[in-house]
């Protein structure tokens, strides 16, 4: 049996079994069939759409890689996201750590798919025609440039894990379509790039397509957004309603379509605890003369930390010397590393 027949672990094992040189395999339903937490819809899409599930794959490890980037400096730095067996719920608890884990990853998908349907790697996606345009000048349209059918595909394969119409569901589809509206924004920034053809690189015909800014823009964007996300309540409608006070249940506007939204408040993150998500702290580096969230007091949480001091001796000011030698001085560089307790 093959090795794309065992997978059944994760998702992003597709990007293994799916994708060839030559483009999909033909194990993408023996994969499909085995990856864990997929639902029906899920699978019957990854069946019909092997390439933009390859896509997807790639939109999922963007936004883990890019969530421990932009939180790297937080209690909860994005640890363990994306490192489970199926493909359910990236986060056990509602809070505003779980919205901007759904919002990253939506992006991310959206993002991948309208990146590779620029460069004309998806059968299904199809060019304008007024992108495929002529003009004076001698170069030709490679790709395209729908962002759009990244934004509905992972529309319809990441929201169709909500099977229950809750509050729990309501939130994260709330959140992947803000995910999506942030990522679908990038596309008046799409930027032409063109490739030269010719002799000696001369410029006398050129194949150009339409590149899409980086990701990174994005999920700067949305960890904005994380930092004033609303905590909600639900209603009977149904619908979520943003609180009026944390305090309190009393409830006031909905919530508006830009906005990361939460149903219950953070735990500290100080401590490891399964339940909630958390790694605890305990040996992160951080910042001693920091007053922000990666200081020494912030981050370890009140419990201290430990110096570790290093020295590493390197060579420093060479100089040439007339013929042929090289001399070297020797430096010792110290480092001081702080370490929460």
């Amino acid at each position: 049996m093959s090795v794309c027949a065992r997978a059944g672990t994760a998702l992003l094992l597709l990007l293994l079994c799916v994708r060839t040189r030559s483009g999909v395999s033909l194990g993408a339903h023996l994969v499909c069939a085995r990856v864990a937490g997929l639902t029906d819809k899920q699978r019957a899409m990854c069946r019909a759409a092997p390439a933009a599930i390859a896509a997807v794959g790639d939109g999922l490890r963007m936004a883990y890689a890019e969530c421990r980037h932009q939180l790297s400096d937080q209690r909860w730095n994005c640890s363990g996201v994306g490192d489970g067996n199926d493909f359910g719920h990236v986060m056990p608890l509602a809070t505003r750590e779980a919205a901007f884990t759904y919002a990253i990853t939506s992006a991310g998908v959206t993002h991948a798919l309208s990146a590779a349907c620029a460069r004309g790697d998806l059968p299904a996606c199809g060019c304008a025609n007024n992108r495929r345009r002529s003009t004076t000048e001698q170069f030709q349209w490679g790709g395209c440039g729908e962002a759009a059918y990244g934004a509905r595909f992972a529309r319809r394969f990441l929201d169709a894990r909500e099977l229950d119409a809750d509050a729990r569901g309501l939130m994260n589809l709330h959140n992947n379509r803000v995910g999506r509206k942030v990522s679908e924004m990038v596309k008046d920034l799409v930027r032409r790039e063109c490739k030269c053809h010719g002799v000696s690189g001369s410029c006398a015909l050129r194949t150009c397509w339409r590149a899409l800014p980086q990701y990174k823009a994005v999920a700067a964007a949305l960890r904005d957004k994380y930092r004033r996300a609303k905590l909600v309540a639900p209603q009977p409608q149904p619908l979520l309603v943003v609180r009026r006070n944390k305090q309190t249940t009393a409830v006031g506007r909905q919530p508006r379509k830009s906005e990361l939204v939460y149903l219950e408040p953070s735990p500290s993150y100080c401590e490891p605890d399964p339940a909630s998500g958390s790694l605890g702290t305990h040996g992160r580096i951080c910042n001693r003369t920091s007053r922000g969230e990666n200081g020494c007091e912030t981050l370890c949480c009140g419990r201290g930390y430990n110096t570790v001091r290093a020295s590493q001796a390197t060579q420093c000011r060479c100089r040439f010397h007339w013929c042929c030698r090289v001399t070297c001085d020797t430096c010792v560089i110290r480092t001081e590393t702080h370490v929460c307790k």
